[in-house]
């Protein structure tokens, strides 16, 4: 009999675990096919075939920050600050007071110039008179005339004196720090502060291999600070030097870019140049690359086989070069564009990868290209050669 209650316990216990699994499995599938109602994760993304254009090699080297109106104030002659006529870092224009030392000893000596030279007009108009009536002889005459010019020559040194002694600005300009204050006794030559002018442009000096003395004044360079990220200008190159230097034999260049705050004078930056040398290579759009750990990386778009128009990502590895950049092409008419990258492998001419948007696809998602005119056939992307 117990045997028996037991069997039937196991019996229901049997029945009710095989409903419970009937009732989940019915379940579940009600799920997946719920699931499967629904269309398959799409992603819409722009698409481009990989070209052959020719590009140039470029030449990243470091440059210079050159203000074009910049100098060292200094002092010419000794003297004690009786006035300073401006605070660091200050701006100042053409003709303000920058610096006054004390001339009072030299207004003096300009003063009593001033009257000898009154006497001395005075007594060569007299002397004059006398001489025309034959009344005096020629050396009292040619005495007064000296007198008269050498007392006209102390006051124009005097004045020449005072004007040393009184620094103003050469032009609109920032000013630089400075620990003046009044009564300070200066030495000659004595640095005063630095003058940097307010040009809306800024020249970058840089130093290229005698191999690149060909670069033509009115290329395009690109500036990159190296202590700011993000900041990035186009400068033209506008003169060169004439000379070798002696001691790197390498050849000065000068290009010019418009003023930025951010890059004083002195400031090292990195400049990009393109050379001389050009050869064909594989180019995408810079949008289609993506970077992780393992490298930079695209998206080759594989046409979907069950799905007409649709296509399938497939991540793939590839190496750009970040030193080079496509060039104005005879053949083709194509102009510089700075948002093209050179493939040296991973891809092939013709191939379809995604460009804008790809940062949105992951492998084996099911694509859509937006815009697919021209982009059916390898053909339609040919060479530029």
């Amino acid at each position: 009999m117990v045997y028996r209650r037991w069997l039937i316990t196991l019996l229901a216990c049997a029945l009710i675990f095989a409903g419970l699994a009937a009732y989940k499995t019915q379940q579940i599938k009600g799920f997946i096919a719920f699931a499967e109602s629904f269309p398959e994760p799409s992603e819409t993304v722009e698409a481009t075939r990989v070209k052959r254009q020719l590009s140039s090699s470029l030449i990243t080297t470091l440059g210079e920050v050159v203000a074009p109106q910049s100098l060292e104030l200094r002092t010419q002659l000794e003297g004690t600050i009786q006035t300073v006529g401006f605070t660091s870092g200050s701006l100042v224009k053409q003709g303000d007071l920058l610096l006054q030392l004390d001339v009072t000893e030299e207004k003096a000596q300009l003063k009593a110039a001033k009257a000898r030279l009154q006497l001395a007009k005075l007594d060569l108009q007299r002397v004059r008179k006398l001489s025309k009536n034959g009344t005096i002889s020629a050396e009292r005459l040619d005495q007064a005339v000296a007198q008269f010019d050498i007392t006209k020559a102390d006051i124009a040194a005097l004045q020449a004196t005072i004007s040393k002694q009184t620094l103003r600005a050469p032009f609109d300009a920032f000013t630089g720090l400075h620990q003046l204050g009044v009564g300070e006794f200066l030495q000659a030559n004595r640095l005063i502060t630095t003058l940097i002018g307010t040009t809306d442009y800024f020249w970058i000096d840089f130093n290229l291999p005698l191999a690149e003395a060909g670069t033509k004044i009115g290329t395009e360079v690109t500036i990159n600070s190296v202590t700011h990220a993000g900041i990035q200008q186009t400068g033209t190159i506008i003169a060169k030097d004439s000379v070798v230097s002696a001691n790197s034999r390498n050849l000065r260049f000068r290009a010019r870019i418009s003023s930025n705050e951010k890059l004083p004078q002195h400031a090292v930056v990195n400049v990009i140049i393109p050379t001389l040398q050009t050869r064909e290579v594989l180019t995408i759009p810079a949008t289609a690359v993506r970077k992780d750990s393992l490298g930079d990386f695209v998206f080759r778009l594989i046409a979907d086989s069950q799905q007409e128009g649709a296509y399938r990502a497939q991540r793939q590895t590839i190496t750009v070069s970040r030193f080079m950049a496509p060039v104005h092409s005879q053949q083709a008419g194509s102009q510089q564009d700075s948002s093209q990258v050179a493939v040296l492998q991973g891809l092939q001419q013709g191939e379809l990868i995604a460009a804008n948007g790809s940062f949105k696809l992951r492998e084996q998602l099911l694509v859509y290209v937006a815009g697919r005119t021209g982009l059916n056939s390898p053909a339609s992307q040919r060479s530029t050669r």
